[in-house]
């Protein structure tokens, strides 16, 4: 036996951890395999192994006979007892191979299965670990990186995140630490056992778990959870206690819970809502930024309206719709949008449209009687009413229902129909109102101010002299005192001559009161003047 057997034999059971008694087998198989390989499938082989003393020995069996047959497994007597003395036919003669005899392609082929057997009893021993764990983050290094597959060497195993399972926008390096859930461990994968993923809702709920305490302890239920990875997420929680608020857990102080599966997550946005047993508050929260003004809930289709206002579409729509689509998935119900306009308008056409059950075609004056007794007034509550819920009414047969249920749906198409032609019509004429009233066109007229030419330094310094000399200034200084003392003096004066005038007229006046009454002009005297412009007449001085 080689001297390094016993090392490499315990190197196996330590490196692979595989159980010593698989591993015997295991060698036992492969020396086989390797016999028979040189001597013929029909060899019958034997191996003997002692690990505690290092003996490895393998022995080809011979069944003695008298007349040979089958010469890969008998032998005749005489050459039986050449070997050994105390042969007899029907016993077995026992001759050791060396190992050296089995050649090359033997001893590869006895390596092969020996490595094969190996691999199946480490993989058997990944699953035995693992087999349990699904569900559990585990924590590794990127090994390799293949077409977008990443194989994670988590210490004792191998795992294999493939693309599906990533984030999009996610991208790693070899050597990278790399955190994903076990999310299955699959012993007949011809690769390795466990597949991890990034991606899934187990991910973000373990996530949560690990970071908020009142999670883990059972104090905080994650109800639901709607996600679209490396985008947006919305969890539903709620509290199993009165003292703890769950979302607040779930957020921590200034945000650092939630941040913390943010950062882990590379940036995705999480929406925390707090769960409900009622269905109107629990999508309305859902639906959060937007506000929602009334729900109608379509139980038998899961299906429900919600309405908002119109400056609360956007928001309840959510960017590329991703905010509805998260809160339908995240509350079990089909959400659809629409305005509190659209649905008054909707409601109101469909008034004008109910159609009374006696006008309705296959119903008999016999039969819309029996019907109105219980309350089906028009083809609208005929079509909501099961077959099962006719049948019960008096005379009415499962034929009979059958047929007014069919006749229902029928008129109502064409009712729904007559509607969207109503709705469209309308929506026609509020497109044309708006074109022809143009808000615009009542606002005033901007009437565009001119603009004054700007002055030029010419226009607003040509006056003034061209030195900048300060006896010169002072010498204009002085010049325009001198003006202005000569134009007070002209003034004075101006004043005085005003006051003489004043006097003589007085005095003037007083004369021709004293001597107008003593003298008469004589009428000769009196000068007159023609249309010519000359003076005439016997009062003419020459």
């Amino acid at each position: 036996m080689n001297a390094g057997f016993l090392d490499a034999f315990a190197q196996i059971i330590r490196v692979k951890r595989v159980d010593k008694a698989t591993l015997i087998d295991t060698i036992k198989v492969s020396l086989i395999s390797a016999a028979k390989r040189k001597f013929g499938q029909e060899a019958e082989i034997e191996v003997e192994l002692d690990d505690a003393k290092g003996i490895l020995e393998v022995y080809r069996i011979f069944k003695v006979v008298k007349k040979v047959e089958e010469p890969d497994t008998e032998i005749d007597l005489k050459e039986a007892r050449e070997m050994d003395d105390e042969a007899q036919v029907g016993s077995e003669i026992k001759l050791m191979l060396p190992l050296e005899e089995f050649g090359r392609n033997a001893v590869q082929t006895a390596k092969q299965v020996l490595m094969q057997k190996v691999r199946e009893a480490e993989r058997g021993r990944v699953y035995e670990d693992y087999k349990d764990k699904i569900g559990v983050i585990a924590s590794g290094t990127v090994r390799q990186v293949d077409r977008g597959n990443i194989l994670v060497n988590l210490g004792r195993a191998e795992a294999y995140l493939p693309n599906r399972e990533q984030i999009r926008k996610e991208r790693y390096n070899q050597g990278d630490t790399i955190r994903a859930v076990i999310i299955e461990v699959d012993k007949e994968a011809k690769g390795p056992l466990i597949i991890l993923s990034r991606t899934s809702h187990q991910f973000l709920l373990k996530l949560f778990e690990q970071e908020v305490p009142e999670i883990f302890d059972g104090d905080v239920e994650i109800k639901s959870i709607a996600r679209e990875p490396g985008g947006r997420s919305k969890i539903a929680v709620n509290s199993r206690s009165d003292k703890v608020d769950a979302v607040g857990s779930c957020v921590g102080m200034k945000g650092s819970r939630v941040q913390a599966v943010v950062n882990e997550l590379h940036g995705e946005k999480i929406d925390i809502v707090s769960w409900s047993e009622s269905s109107n508050e629990f999508v309305s929260r859902a639906l959060a930024p937007a506000k929602v003004s009334a729900l109608r809930f379509n139980e038998a289709e899961d299906d429900v309206l919600v309405i908002v206002e119109e400056d609360q579409l956007s928001l309840a729509i959510g960017k590329e719709g991703q905010n509805v689509r998260l809160a339908s998935k995240l509350t079990g119900w089909k959400i659809d949008l629409a305005t509190v306009r659209a649905v008054d308008r909707r409601d109101r056409l469909e008034q004008k449209l109910q159609m009374d059950i006696s006008d309705m075609v296959g119903v008999t004056p016999k039969i819309a009687s029996k019907l109105k007794g219980i309350g089906i007034l028009t083809v609208q509550k005929l079509y909501k009413t099961t077959i099962d819920e006719l049948v019960e009414v008096e005379g009415v047969g499962p034929k009979t229902a059958e047929k007014l249920k069919e006749s229902a749906i029928e008129t109502m198409e064409e009712l729904n129909k007559a509607l969207e032609e109503l709705l469209e019509k309308e929506k026609a004429e509020e497109a044309v109102k708006k074109e022809l009233f143009d808000e615009t066109a009542l606002a005033p007229e901007i009437v565009k101010e001119e603009e004054e030419p700007k002055l030029t330094e010419e226009q607003l310094f040509g006056n003034l002299p061209d030195s900048d000399d300060e006896d010169g200034e002072e010498e204009a200084e002085e010049e325009a005192e001198e003006e202005a003392e000569e134009e007070e003096e002209a003034g004075e004066g101006e004043e005085e001559a005003e006051e003489s005038e004043e006097a003589e007229e007085e005095a003037d006046s007083k004369e021709e009161e004293a001597t107008g009454d003593e003298e008469e002009a004589p009428s000769e005297d009196i000068e007159t003047e023609e249309p010519g412009g000359e003076d005439t007449g016997p009062g003419k001085k020459e």
